[in-house]
């Protein structure tokens, strides 16, 4: 048991020491300098976490609310609008921030915005869509009308929707970009370097208290005998 204890805190250790490898590599990728998301399309890279400009224009008309995303404590929504590429039939999900849900969930927030006519640059990070842990049946299933609110993204499903082709990742627009909300755009891993740290701690401090243990118990033994 002690060598299982000992073996699980290793194995915590060195989990850490990859997750924090991960971040400092993704935050790399999100420090490097733009790059029009075309040729990165083209060349068939691995975009996350890319900084990217593309040239098109926002479709207003159709939004969509990523419901159940929390901010300081606060639940509210992810804004979510699609951008159509300049002389292109490709359409990318802009994640435009946070905004905060009304106590009465029935009231959606107003996220209706004008942009300028005709084209326009946006630059941001390409992400995958944010995951939840336990998928609950029908939670991506977008709502009827427009905003139209869901739980998770289903490409395929918010493709029939829009009746555009989406690509499979959304842009986090960047914070100096207008027409956004809360952006507080931060590398996540399913679970933190830190998280892999304190389980090590807590195997190690387990077989610490297994050996004590042992231990009291041979000396009150010996002292029986």
């Amino acid at each position: 048991m002690f060598t299982l204890l000992i073996r699980l805190g290793f194995w915590q250790l060195s989990r850490a020491e990859e997750k924090r490898e991960l971040v400092a590599n993704q935050t790399a990728r999100m420090q490097q300098e733009l790059q029009p998301i075309a040729e990165l399309l083209a060349a068939n890279n691995d975009l996350r976490y890319r900084h990217v400009i593309l040239e098109g224009h926002y479709d207003v008309e159709h939004q969509i609310l990523l419901d159940n995303q929390i901010y300081n404590s606060k639940v509210g929504y992810f804004v979510l609008t699609p951008f159509i590429f300049r002389d292109e039939n490709k359409t990318i999900l802009v994640n435009r921030g946070w905004v905060l849900m009304d106590k009465d969930r029935s009231k959606l927030p107003d996220i209706a915005f004008i942009p300028p006519a005709g084209e326009i640059a946006i630059t941001g990070v390409l992400n995958s869509f944010p995951q939840v842990g336990l998928l609950l049946k029908g939670a991506d299933e977008p709502g009827a009308g427009w905003p139209t609110v869901v739980q998770i993204i289903n490409k395929q499903k918010m493709t029939d929707k829009l009746q555009q082709p989406l690509l499979d990742f959304q842009l986090q627009l960047s914070a100096k970009q207008p027409y956004g909300y809360v952006r507080a755009w931060q590398v996540h891993t399913r679970m933190p370097p830190e998280k892999h740290t304190a389980y090590a701690f807590q195997w190690f401090a387990l077989a610490a208290t297994l050996t004590l243990l042992i231990l009291w118990i041979s000396c009150k033994t010996q002292r029986n005998d």
